[in-house]
C-alpha cells in the first residue's frame, strides 16, 4: 500500500504521470472530468490503447431516458456551462487533443444520471506496461486542479484483491451509464476550431448568424425558427433603408415573439444604435429578463418601481439615488413596466371603466430620450 498527499508532493508528478506512462489501459471512476487534465498527462493518455472514464452528468434519469435528442441537448447545455469563455479560447489546443482522442476510439467517456447515482467516490485501475495492474482511491477528480492545485489524498493498492474490487465497482457504474453523445464531441471540435473576428469585419448579411453563434440557444442545439429569422432580417432591412424600424409584430400566441424582438434588440445594441427600452406589463418584466439571459445570454436590468432601484439578471439590486435614476439604466437593455407611464397629469383624461388614467408625457419622454429603440 502506497499513500500520497498533495501536501507533501504534487500528485500528477508523484503518481499519475508515472503510472500512465506506457500503460496498456486506464479505467477511471471520476466524479468530474475536465479537459484540463490533458495539460498534465496529455501525452501519457494519448499513448494508452484503451482509456475508459465514467463521471457525473448532472442530468436526471428522465432526461436521459426520453430520447437521444433530449439527452444530447441536455448534455450539451450542461457541457457548455462548464468552461468559461476565456478559458475555452486560451486552451483550444486542449480541446483539439480531446476531440482527437474521443474520435480515435482509444478514449471513451460515459456519464451517469444524477438521480440514479451521484459519483462522489473516486478510484481507478491502471494496467501497467508490464501487464501488471494497480488501483488507487482518494478524493481526486479527473481535473488539473485536483492533481496539481487542490489538497488531495490518494492511496495506491497494487494487490490483486484491491484491483478486482475497484474493477467490480467500475463495471457496475459503466453498465449504468450512457455514452457521451456525438453532439458533445462535435461541440468540442467547434470550440477547438472557433475563430474570433472583430465585429466590424462581419458583413451585414452575416450579422444575425454571427451575433447568435455563441448564444445559449444555439449552443444548446436549437435555433431561431424561420419566421423569427425573417423578422430580424426585416428589422435590419428597415434600419438600412429608412434609418429606423417601426414594426408591429402580431404573431400567434406561443410562436416566439419575445425571441424575435429580443434578437433584434441585441443586434441593435451591437450596432451601437443606443440603449434599448423594453416596455411590457409588470407581470412580464422578469420573464423578459430571464428569457433574454437564458436564451440569448443578454444581461438586462429591470426597474423595480416599489424599491426605486434597478435589478440585474441575478436578482441583485443596483444602488440608485431614487426615482430619477429610472433614466440611468446600468445595462444597455432596460425593462420597464408599462404601468409607470400612466399617471395623473394635466392632459385630457381617458375614461376606462369609470377610472381616469392619464399619460405622463414627461416621464415617457425621458425614457425615450434615454433609449432610442422601444418595444
Amino acid at each position: 500500500m502506497n499513500r500520497f498527499s498533495s501536501r507533501r508532493q504534487r500528485l500528477d508528478h508523484a503518481f499519475l504521470s508515472k503510472k500512465l506512462a506506457g500503460a496498456r489501459s486506464y479505467r477511471r471512476i471520476a466524479g468530474y472530468f475536465r479537459s484540463s487534465i490533458f495539460e498534465l498527462v496529455g501525452e501519457e493518455i494519448a499513448g494508452i490503447p484503451k482509456v475508459q472514464i465514467v463521471c457525473n452528468s448532472e442530468l436526471d434519469a428522465a432526461d436521459v431516458a426520453i430520447s437521444k435528442h433530449v439527452r444530447e441537448t441536455a448534455l450539451k447545455e450542461r457541457w457548455n456551462e462548464v468552461p468559461a469563455e476565456v478559458e475555452a479560447l486560451l486552451h483550444k489546443d486542449r480541446y483539439r487533443k480531446l476531440h482527437d482522442l474521443l474520435t480515435s476510439g482509444r478514449v471513451e467517456i460515459r456519464v451517469v444520471p444524477k438521480d440514479r447515482v451521484f459519483i462522489h467516490g473516486k478510484a481507478g485501475v491502471v494496467e501497467l506496461a508490464d501487464g501488471t495492474k494497480t488501483c488507487f482511491l482518494g478524493s481526486i477528480n479527473e481535473t488539473m486542479n485536483a492533481f496539481a492545485h487542490n489538497y488531495e489524498i490518494l492511496w495506491e493498492d497494487p494487490s490483486p484483491e484491491g484491483v478486482a474490487w475497484v474493477d467490480e465497482e467500475f463495471d457496475a457504474l459503466w453498465a449504468d451509464s450512457y455514452p457521451l453523445p456525438d453532439g458533445i464531441i462535435e461541440e468540442i471540435k467547434r470550440v477547438a476550431d472557433r475563430v474570433e473576428i472583430r465585429f466590424e469585419e462581419v458583413q451585414p448579411g452575416e450579422l444575425p448568424g454571427a451575433a447568435l453563434a455563441e448564444t445559449p440557444i444555439y449552443r444548446g442545439g436549437e435555433q431561431l425558427q424561420p419566421w423569427q429569422r425573417a423578422f430580424v432580417t426585416m428589422f435590419l432591412k428597415h434600419r438600412e433603408i429608412y434609418g429606423k424600424a417601426r414594426l408591429l409584430l402580431a404573431d400567434e400566441v406561443g410562436v416566439g415573439k419575445t425571441l424575435s424582438l429580443a434578437t433584434s434588440a441585441m443586434i441593435s445594441v451591437l450596432l451601437d444604435d443606443g440603449p434599448v427600452l423594453i416596455l411590457c406589463p409588470s407581470t412580464l418584466t422578469f420573464q423578459w429578463q430571464v428569457e433574454l439571459n437564458d436564451r440569448l445570454g443578454i444581461p438586462s436590468a429591470v426597474w423595480s418601481s416599489g424599491q426605486k432601484v434597478w435589478m440585474d439578471p441575478h436578482g441583485h439590486t443596483i444602488k440608485t439615488r431614487g426615482a430619477e435614476d429610472i433614466t440611468r439604466c446600468p445595462f444597455r437593455i432596460a425593462i420597464v413596466s408599462t404601468g409607470l407611464i400612466f399617471h395623473q397629469t394635466s392632459l385630457k383624461p381617458a375614461k376606462t371603466g369609470g377610472n381616469t388614467r392619464k399619460f405622463n408625457s414627461s416621464k415617457a419622454g425621458l425614457l425615450r430620450r434615454c433609449c432610442r429603440w422601444v418595444s
